[in-house]
């Protein structure tokens, strides 16, 4: 089977991870350019991988037999970049965010409808253990119906300084981890949403980007999903929490330890009503019987370093829908909604000066 040659634009941080595990999976893939404005990295990357390296994108999407352009640069770039190389001929996998403004999101829908099948969306943290064992536990029903989903990701105490604390750069948390919790959380919720609302911070920053994000979604069914990513975090929480009608499940930030808290499959509840009387002194003792609780701890599986793992599955799975016909996870309208959710988000925050 032939390889896909690919070319990344962009070689900051996540653009080296992409060349790395895409580079690894040689069986499938073979880098064939490299594109960065900085002509010195540009020259030394692709100088240590023996391929082609440019600093105009013009010319990097000419290079001759590229297939798969995998676009890593600055955020505000992203849409535009996704057109020129889908318009040049070329597949394209474009890294969150995948659009920042509302004219990103009308070309996205504009991308996706002229370009079918070439499109591809980095939301590749759909791909994490902890979330797929916890998917997988909701829908087994051992903790009842789940109603509530709460996401959590928090950085400590963080006073970041770079351009995504920017918002003439595109940047700002609701860009930089909100893709990947709003992806797993309209998955959590499983039905269209109903409901945004959301509430923006600039706490620790000097910035003037937001750098704690709470968003409620909610669904026409399914669980309340509450989102919360967070730079001013002293105390570090749970990465989710799961809270269900008989039992809760909760997920350590690091995604190595699932704690589950559940009564028993045997055990009903009794009828009951609610009473309008004037309840007795010894009220609070109705409630003081023993439930049958089963608890467990549960190791996430597979134990692997997530960030590697996330990473390797959509080189698989983007390989498998190129060359096999199957339907890469993340669909266009799952992308394109995060983003949709994304605008409502900004409009329901305009105390920041967020770009159009």
């Amino acid at each position: 089977m032939k390889k896909i040659a690919f070319g990344i634009c962009g070689l900051g941080r996540i653009g080296q991870v992409h060349l790395r595990h895409f580079s690894k999976a040689g069986e499938q893939y073979e880098l064939a350019a490299l594109c960065d404005i900085d002509a010195e990295r540009a020259r030394t990357i692709s100088t240590q991988h023996g391929c082609a390296g440019y600093t105009a994108y013009s010319e990097f999407l000419r290079h001759p037999g590229l297939e798969l352009v995998i676009i890593a640069n600055r955020s505000l770039d992203h849409a535009r970049s996704a057109e020129e190389a889908l318009v040049a001929g070329r597949t394209v996998l474009l890294e969150k965010p995948i659009g920042v403004t509302v004219a990103d999101h009308a070309l996205l829908r504009d991308l996706v409808a002229r370009f079918p099948g070439r499109l591809f969306f980095c939301h590749n943290h759909r791909f994490e253990p902890a979330f797929a064992n916890m998917m997988a536990i909701m829908a087994s029903g051992i903790l009842g119906r789940v109603h509530v989903v709460k996401l959590c990701k928090h950085h400590g105490f963080l006073r970041r300084d770079d351009w995504q604390m920017r918002l003439d750069c595109g940047g700002g948390q609701l860009s930089v981890w909100g893709p990947h919790l709003l992806d797993q959380g309209l998955q959590f919720l499983g039905s269209p949403v109903r409901r945004v609302d959301s509430h923006l911070r600039r706490i620790l920053t000097p910035g003037d980007a937001d750098d704690h994000v709470r968003i409620l979604l909610a669904g026409e069914d399914g669980p309340l999903v509450e989102i919360e990513i967070g730079n001013a975090m002293a105390e570090i929480g749970p990465y989710c929490t799961l809270i269900g009608d008989r039992g809760m499940l909760t997920c350590n930030q690091e995604q190595t330890q699932l704690r589950l808290r559940y009564l028993d499959p045997g055990f009903a509840w009794g009828e009951a009503v609610a009473s309008a009387g004037t309840p007795g002194l010894d009220y609070w003792s109705s409630f003081a019987a023993p439930l049958p609780w089963v608890e467990e701890d549960r190791p996430v599986t597979p134990a692997v370093n997530m960030w590697e793992y996330v990473e390797e599955a959509m080189v698989g799975h983007l390989h498998a829908a190129l060359r096999g016909g199957v339907p890469f996870p993340v669909t266009s309208a799952q992308a394109l909604e995060v983003v949709r959710i994304t605008e409502l988000v900004k409009r329901q925050n305009p105390q920041f000066a967020w770009l159009s």
